[in-house]
């Protein structure tokens, strides 16, 4: 499947389609009210870190993840829809 970097926007989000890994809904309570988040995990890489203690690099994997809030559960599922309509569009034409 092809990397090359894929950046869309729609309904004000940013997202790179080429890393992404999964979309979901996360609910969390924010002053009794129940909201929605929007979960957008991307792919792991790999990054490469100098340890202190022994002055070699080693590799780690780190796992992006961006969430996006939404004032109800009705406009966080139209969103997810949406998103995961044009995430399925993006795969289709990558074959």
């Amino acid at each position: 499947m092809n990397n090359k970097a894929t950046i869309t926007t729609h309904a004000g989000l940013t997202l790179d389609l080429a890393q992404i890994k999964c979309f979901k809904l996360s609910p969390f309570l924010i002053d009794d009210n129940d909201t929605r988040q929007l979960v957008v995990e991307y792919k792991t890489r790999p990054v490469y870190v100098l340890h202190p203690g022994t002055k070699q690099w080693e590799k780690e994997y780190l796992a992006d993840v961006i969430t996006y809030d939404f004032p109800s559960h009705e406009s966080a599922q139209a969103y997810l829809s949406e998103w995961k309509e044009i995430w399925q569009d993006y795969l289709d034409e990558q074959g």
